[in-house]
């Protein structure tokens, strides 16, 4: 009996191990990335927040080996769950900005910039999309965005020398061609010089350069959430490097120096595989509220840690939901016609205080009578009244006092208007 009960229990146990999920291995982080960065913070989808993060070894290649269970996010604090998770590579919507000034005929400067922008094209896969913009004194879509790369390969070679340096311009321009494509953006701006704007020189006067300063450059940037890429073209004595590096950092972007054109094509072309090395990590946003606020997140692979930022816009979630869009819309629609509609229909406002009669006619009296027809002035009496010859009837305004002449509609001191005789 005994042995029968033991074996029961073993078999009993042994299904029970069966059915039993094993114990999920730990992750082991991985030893090889010593550096991640977020790239950009897409919200476009809000509640649902893309993040576009690289992740490179010691050497600053990229780490193309890891899993989204490699990754700790957390967003104002809080853990959030990796949702959706790709490692081979997002769509890159790329603006190629290049300048065309003048002194890019300098060194074969301009001839570089165009090797260089073949190379990313070079780069490109099938379903990626790149626009072209030239930039002298003023900006132009040479390209807008392809994925052919014959019809880009054309449009670099159409680039010609043009005018003075609006690079601040020429930064807000890209930005707005972005803004029609969504996933990861990527600006990157080629510069020689310095802008016009501030440089003035007989070469270069302020005419010639942005209308917009930098700062606001960078705070449309920012306001787009647009990071850009910077690459500074030629000696450092001419670009203006602290401007450069200045609009790559205050937007989370990359600043890049190239002294001679010959090291462009090589400099393009390890961006773009370094982007197409980029993971894309998509998560729901602990706090869904459209309150305009600001959100801190940070990313972590192993000991590795990158912060990034990102503001909720929709105050008002109105593009989500229209219906409450219309509901706001119709009060101040109903101020807006409600005037036109009151003047058509002639109505008049209600009297604020109740209508005072008309003025009773003037009265006549006799001379004679007059002293004892009228009261005794008050402290504040009517201004002394003309005496009229003996026998005659004198007429009086009731409202001045003063002697009117007969027959008349108004005083002629006051205005009153008489009922007259």
């Amino acid at each position: 009996m005994y042995r029968y009960m033991l074996l029961f229990v073993s078999i009993t146990g042994c299904v029970a191990l069966a059915g039993w999920p094993a114990p999920a291995a730990a992750q082991t982080p991985p030893s090889n990335v010593n550096d991640v960065r977020v790239t950009q913070v897409d919200n476009s989808n809000y509640p649902e927040v893309t993040l576009y993060v690289a992740a490179t070894d010691a050497n600053g290649a990229p780490v193309g080996t890891l899993s989204a269970a490699n990754f700790t996010l957390t967003e104002d604090g809080t853990p959030v769950e990796v949702t959706g998770f790709s490692g081979d590579g997002s769509i890159i919507n790329a603006a190629l900005v290049l300048d065309r000034s003048h002194s890019m005929d300098e060194d074969d400067k301009l001839e570089g910039a165009q090797d260089a922008a073949h190379a990313f094209v070079e780069q490109m896969r099938p379903f990626d999309q790149t626009a072209l913009i030239a930039f002298a004194s003023w900006s132009d879509i040479v390209q807008p965005f392809a994925t052919s790369p014959e019809q880009l390969h054309d449009g670099i070679d159409a680039i010609e020398l043009a005018g003075g340096t609006a690079l601040y311009d020429a930064i807000i321009a890209g930005v707005d061609a972005l803004q029609a494509v969504e996933g990861r953006r990527v600006l990157l701006v080629l510069s020689d010089g310095q802008d016009c704007r501030e440089l003035r020189s007989y070469n270069c006067p302020a005419e010639y350069g942005s209308r917009a300063p930098v700062e606001a450059a960078i705070a449309y940037a920012n306001e787009h959430e647009q990071p850009v890429y910077v690459v500074g073209l030629g000696s450092r004595d001419s670009i203006s490097e602290p401007v450069l590096q200045r609009i790559a950092g205050e937007t989370y972007g990359e600043y890049f120096y190239a002294p001679t054109a010959d090291q462009l094509a090589e400099l393009y072309a390890r961006l773009a595989g370094n982007v197409q090395a980029e993971y894309a990590l998509t998560y729901t946003s602990p706090r869904p509220f459209y309150d305009g606020t600001r959100r801190d997140i940070q990313v972590q692979v192993g000991t590795a840690v990158s912060a990034g930022t990102y503001t909720e816009h929709h105050l008002i979630n109105v593009q989500s939901n229209p219906l409450v869009g219309l509901v706001l819309a119709l009060p101040l629609l109903g101020l807006l016609v409600l005037p036109a509609v009151v003047q058509r229909r002639g109505w008049r406002p209600w009297p604020r205080h109740t209508a005072v009669p008309a003025a009773a006619p003037a009265m006549t009296v006799p001379v004679e009578e007059e002293a004892a027809a009228l009261p005794a002035p008050a402290a504040t009496a009517t201004p002394p009244q003309r005496a009229a010859p003996a026998g005659r009837l004198t007429h009086y305004c009731d409202q001045c006092g003063e002697t009117i002449r007969p027959n008349a509609k108004f005083c002629g001191h006051c205005g009153n208007q008489l009922g007259g005789e």
